[in-house]
């Protein structure tokens, strides 16, 4: 890639600092190998990372000041090929995820990259992990590799008017895949689409509402005929699958995009919601579910939507059991 000064390559995050590689990191790549390498070996690898048309980043925490791991940057016709290693002894302490996420957010916004390719070994789950985790989709395998992609996307604003006789409401039950089956059970929802509602940053990707910052919760936009399922079905089938006695979780999501909360369009659905929360709330000794005026509401990228349907067997929190008794919810709905 283009040479670049140290000030314009040098990252931040809270935790991370990405930096160019220095020559007194050379007791550091000693150590990022599970056998440490002799000081002459780092040295040596020093130069020749020195001397390389790679750019190099050290991943240093910043509160602790110590160096964890190591990233390359190297030019592609079409974009960037990625690689990284982080030192033993920080491995599994999501110094990998915070630095991949760091960086790609950066090139993307800041440097303009649209494109950025990593290459991993089929047994490194670790890897495959980091890589999903920010966006990477796998795009090829062999025997010797396989090809993951990040492609700078943007999600955008959803502003959707449902036709005439239909409403709009919108429900975060925890992971959004699992909560959209279970309103695609109900006979009067007409479509639903997954997003990310009520944060504070603008075209917030997936990558972004899973650091915890933003506000944002994963969340299912209902589009409902109310006369074939009446809002107070909706919220009776939200309630049978979330666990409204925790905070930022459901099941073993654990995280403020996994909040639970319904979000309303007008005072009508408001007035009704607020009477199905009282008596929801005098259930419970604790009560943690919002409800809320919707303020912006992002549609999520594409792979996400009807998660379950184009992978049947993909993770999902809600039980057969809970599922089931949404499904018994249909015969009390009204019949148009």
């Amino acid at each position: 890639m283009k040479k670049m000064t140290e000030k314009e390559m040098t990252f931040e995050s809270t935790r991370l600092l990405l930096r160019p590689l220095r020559e007194e990191d050379i007791c550091f790549l000693s150590g990022l190998y599970e056998s440490p390498l002799p000081v002459e070996k780092a040295e040596q690898m020093y130069r020749v990372l020195a001397c390389s048309d790679e750019c190099h980043l050290v991943i240093e925490d910043r509160e602790k000041g110590i160096c964890t791991g190591l990233i390359g940057l190297q030019e592609d016709t079409d974009g960037l090929i990625l690689g990284y290693r982080i030192a033993p002894a920080y491995r599994n302490m999501h110094y990998a995820m915070d630095a991949v996420y760091l960086l790609i957010r950066q090139l993307t916004s800041v440097c303009g990259v649209r494109k950025i390719t990593a290459h991993v070994q089929p047994d490194n789950a670790v890897s495959i992990r980091v890589l999903t985790h920010n966006g990477f989709e796998k795009t090829g395998e062999n025997d010797q590799c396989l090809t993951f992609i990040y492609r700078a996307k943007q999600t955008e604003q959803d502003t959707v008017q449902p036709e005439s006789g239909l409403e709009v409401i919108y429900a975060a039950g925890g992971c959004f895949w699992g909560t959209e089956k279970v309103f695609r059970i109900l006979d009067g929802v007409k479509e639903t689409s997954v997003g990310y509602a009520n944060g504070i940053t603008e075209h917030p990707a997936y990558e972004d509402v899973c650091r915890g910052d933003t506000g944002y919760r994963e969340t299912v936009r209902i589009i409902y005929d109310p006369c074939i399922t009446p809002l107070e079905i909706i919220a009776e089938a939200f309630f049978l699958c979330v666990d409204p006695t925790v905070r930022n979780r459901q099941g073993n999501d654990i995280g403020t995009q996994y909040q639970t909360g319904i979000y309303y369009v007008n005072e009508d659905q408001k007035a009704v919601l607020e009477e199905i929360f009282e008596k929801e709330r005098m259930k419970h000794k604790r009560f943690f579910v919002e409800l809320e005026p919707l303020k912006v509401f992002y549609t999520a990228e594409e792979y996400h939507q009807k998660y379950l349907d184009k992978f049947p067997g993909g993770y999902c929190h809600i039980t057969k059991i809970e599922l089931e008794e949404v499904r018994k919810l249909n015969s009390r709905g009204k019949k148009s």
